[in-house]
């Protein structure tokens, strides 16, 4: 199933973004689709160019439940709307309750583990492509 998806050159955030996430990062982090990022304890992507970055898909993390403080995620955003939820799922799978998700994308997740607390307007120019940084709460487990 990954060899469907054609990657491309990683986009690399600007010191602004990357100084801006790094404020919200607490405790053991996560880092998906770390691209060229130095962000977060550990840092993950499809096809690290680093051999410090953890091979793995977003879709089908490596990690067991509620690993993480925080977790970071800069998903590819020309993924199919039908693919967007198990990425951030996953993000939710593996952040320990009270712990915060750092999702950087042109669309705003949701799930019902999870409170949105902050939400960011990313552009890097005038008329450029801009983007959603959302920060989430995750607030419990399992549905009750």
């Amino acid at each position: 199933m990954i060899a469907k998806y054609q990657l491309q050159k990683s986009w690399i955030w600007n010191k602004k973004v990357e100084d801006f996430v790094a404020k919200k990062i607490k405790g053991y982090s996560l880092n998906i689709c770390a691209g060229k990022s130095t962000l977060g304890s550990v840092r993950l992507d499809l096809d690290p160019k680093d051999k410090s970055i953890i091979k793995g898909d977003m879709r089908n993390l490596p990690f067991p439940d509620n690993t993480f403080d925080t977790v970071i995620c800069d998903p590819p955003w020309k993924i199919d709307y039908f693919n967007r939820f198990k990425p951030f799922f996953e993000c939710v799978r593996v952040c320990k309750v009270g712990g915060v998700i750092i999702y950087n994308a042109t669309w705003i997740p949701e799930s019902k583990l999870v409170e949105l607390k902050e939400v960011w307007v990313r552009q890097d120019g005038s008329f450029t492509t801009a983007s959603i940084i959302g920060v989430f709460k995750k607030c419990r487990i399992k549905i009750q």
